[in-house]
Protein backbone atom coordinates (compact mmCIF):
# COMPACT_ATOMS: atom_id res chain seq x y z
CA UNK A 1 0.00 0.00 0.00
CA UNK A 2 1.64 3.68 -0.82
CA UNK A 3 1.26 6.45 1.35
CA UNK A 4 0.20 9.40 0.23
CA UNK A 5 2.37 12.23 -0.35
CA UNK A 6 2.68 15.01 2.77
CA UNK A 7 1.49 18.52 0.74
CA UNK A 8 3.83 21.27 0.07
CA UNK A 9 2.26 23.24 2.62
CA UNK A 10 2.84 20.54 5.32
CA UNK A 11 6.36 20.25 3.98
CA UNK A 12 6.54 23.89 4.13
CA UNK A 13 5.16 24.02 7.82
CA UNK A 14 7.34 21.40 9.18
CA UNK A 15 10.71 23.17 8.06
CA UNK A 16 9.19 26.60 9.47
CA UNK A 17 8.60 24.73 12.71
CA UNK A 18 11.81 22.72 12.93
CA UNK A 19 14.38 26.30 11.72
CA UNK A 20 12.68 27.64 14.70
CA UNK A 21 12.93 25.06 16.84
CA UNK A 22 16.91 25.61 16.31
CA UNK A 23 16.65 29.65 17.78
CA UNK A 24 16.41 28.44 21.26
CA UNK A 25 19.49 26.47 20.89
CA UNK A 26 21.08 29.59 19.16
CA UNK A 27 19.95 31.99 21.60
CA UNK A 28 20.81 29.85 24.80
CA UNK A 29 24.61 29.23 23.05
CA UNK A 30 25.21 33.18 21.89
CA UNK A 31 24.43 33.88 25.88
CA UNK A 32 27.04 32.12 26.73
CA UNK A 33 29.43 34.08 25.29
CA UNK A 34 28.45 36.69 27.58
CA UNK A 35 30.99 37.20 30.23
CA UNK A 36 29.08 37.77 33.28
CA UNK A 37 28.02 34.43 35.07
CA UNK A 38 24.86 35.54 35.92
CA UNK A 39 23.72 35.42 32.35
CA UNK A 40 26.19 32.37 31.23
CA UNK A 41 25.02 29.74 34.18
CA UNK A 42 21.46 29.71 32.95
CA UNK A 43 22.10 29.67 29.33
CA UNK A 44 24.07 26.64 29.88
CA UNK A 45 21.16 25.20 32.06
CA UNK A 46 18.48 26.49 29.53
CA UNK A 47 20.53 24.79 26.68
CA UNK A 48 20.81 21.15 28.61
CA UNK A 49 17.08 21.59 29.23
CA UNK A 50 15.87 22.33 25.88
CA UNK A 51 18.34 19.76 24.63
CA UNK A 52 16.40 17.03 26.35
CA UNK A 53 13.04 18.28 25.91
CA UNK A 54 14.02 18.08 21.65
CA UNK A 55 14.87 14.86 22.51
CA UNK A 56 11.99 13.32 24.18
CA UNK A 57 9.94 15.03 21.29
CA UNK A 58 12.21 13.17 18.47
CA UNK A 59 11.80 10.10 20.72
CA UNK A 60 7.36 10.62 20.03
CA UNK A 61 8.37 10.76 16.65
CA UNK A 62 9.41 6.99 16.33
CA UNK A 63 6.52 6.09 18.50
CA UNK A 64 3.86 7.33 16.74
CA UNK A 65 5.38 5.95 13.19
CA UNK A 66 5.04 2.79 14.98
CA UNK A 67 1.68 2.71 15.36
CA UNK A 68 1.14 3.37 11.41
CA UNK A 69 -0.36 -0.19 10.70
CA UNK A 70 -0.09 1.45 7.05
CA UNK A 71 3.65 1.65 6.64
CA UNK A 72 6.36 -0.80 7.06
CA UNK A 73 6.17 -4.10 8.51
CA UNK A 74 5.02 -5.29 12.59
CA UNK A 75 8.95 -6.09 13.38
CA UNK A 76 9.89 -2.75 11.39
CA UNK A 77 7.09 -0.98 13.74
CA UNK A 78 8.26 -3.20 16.97
CA UNK A 79 12.05 -1.82 16.48
CA UNK A 80 10.56 1.82 15.94
CA UNK A 81 8.86 1.51 19.40
CA UNK A 82 12.39 0.07 20.85
CA UNK A 83 14.08 2.89 19.74
CA UNK A 84 11.78 5.62 20.15
CA UNK A 85 12.52 5.10 23.55
CA UNK A 86 15.98 5.60 23.77
CA UNK A 87 16.35 9.40 22.99
CA UNK A 88 13.67 10.22 25.90
CA UNK A 89 15.68 7.68 28.48
CA UNK A 90 19.00 9.16 27.06
CA UNK A 91 18.00 12.89 27.62
CA UNK A 92 16.81 12.43 30.82
CA UNK A 93 19.89 10.95 31.56
CA UNK A 94 21.49 14.10 30.93
CA UNK A 95 20.03 16.58 33.22
CA UNK A 96 21.62 14.03 36.20
CA UNK A 97 25.10 14.08 33.91
CA UNK A 98 28.07 15.49 36.35
CA UNK A 99 28.35 19.25 34.54
CA UNK A 100 27.84 21.00 31.41
CA UNK A 101 30.78 19.26 29.11
CA UNK A 102 29.61 16.09 29.54
CA UNK A 103 25.94 16.79 29.39
CA UNK A 104 25.86 18.66 25.94
CA UNK A 105 28.43 16.20 24.79
CA UNK A 106 26.14 13.46 25.56
CA UNK A 107 23.26 15.29 24.05
CA UNK A 108 25.67 15.79 20.92
CA UNK A 109 25.50 11.68 20.92
CA UNK A 110 21.77 11.55 21.29
CA UNK A 111 21.10 13.62 18.75
CA UNK A 112 23.38 11.66 16.21
CA UNK A 113 21.82 8.22 17.42
CA UNK A 114 17.90 9.82 16.71
CA UNK A 115 19.03 10.94 13.13
CA UNK A 116 20.46 7.44 12.94
CA UNK A 117 17.25 5.81 13.80
CA UNK A 118 15.47 7.80 11.65
CA UNK A 119 17.91 6.53 8.91
CA UNK A 120 17.13 2.88 9.88
CA UNK A 121 13.64 4.15 10.14
CA UNK A 122 13.43 5.09 6.22
CA UNK A 123 15.25 2.50 4.78
CA UNK A 124 12.62 0.47 6.08
CA UNK A 125 9.94 2.48 5.03
CA UNK A 126 8.16 4.45 7.82
CA UNK A 127 9.63 7.99 6.74
CA UNK A 128 9.44 9.82 3.58
CA UNK A 129 12.10 11.13 2.05
CA UNK A 130 11.60 14.76 2.43
CA UNK A 131 11.17 14.31 6.49
CA UNK A 132 14.69 12.48 6.49
CA UNK A 133 16.47 15.64 4.24
CA UNK A 134 14.53 18.22 7.07
CA UNK A 135 15.92 15.91 9.77
CA UNK A 136 19.50 15.59 8.37
CA UNK A 137 19.63 19.39 8.06
CA UNK A 138 18.26 20.30 11.33
CA UNK A 139 20.35 18.10 13.23
CA UNK A 140 23.31 18.98 11.19
CA UNK A 141 22.83 22.77 12.66
CA UNK A 142 21.90 21.57 16.25
CA UNK A 143 24.77 19.86 16.16
CA UNK A 144 27.20 22.55 15.30
CA UNK A 145 25.42 24.64 17.68
CA UNK A 146 26.04 22.36 20.83
CA UNK A 147 29.59 21.80 19.65
CA UNK A 148 30.12 25.19 19.35
CA UNK A 149 28.27 25.22 22.96
CA UNK A 150 30.98 22.41 24.51
CA UNK A 151 33.87 24.36 22.97
CA UNK A 152 32.85 27.71 25.17
CA UNK A 153 32.11 25.50 28.31
CA UNK A 154 35.49 24.07 28.03
CA UNK A 155 37.15 27.41 26.95
CA UNK A 156 35.69 28.63 30.40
Amino acid sequence: MSRPLASARIKRIAWILAIAGVIPFAVATAFMFRGEAHVRVPAIAALITYSAVVLSFLGGIEWGLALREEAGNEMTRAVALGLSTVPSLAAWTVLWLNGPTQQIGTAIGIFVFAWGADQYLASRGLLPTWFVDLRTAITGVVTVILAVALWRVWST
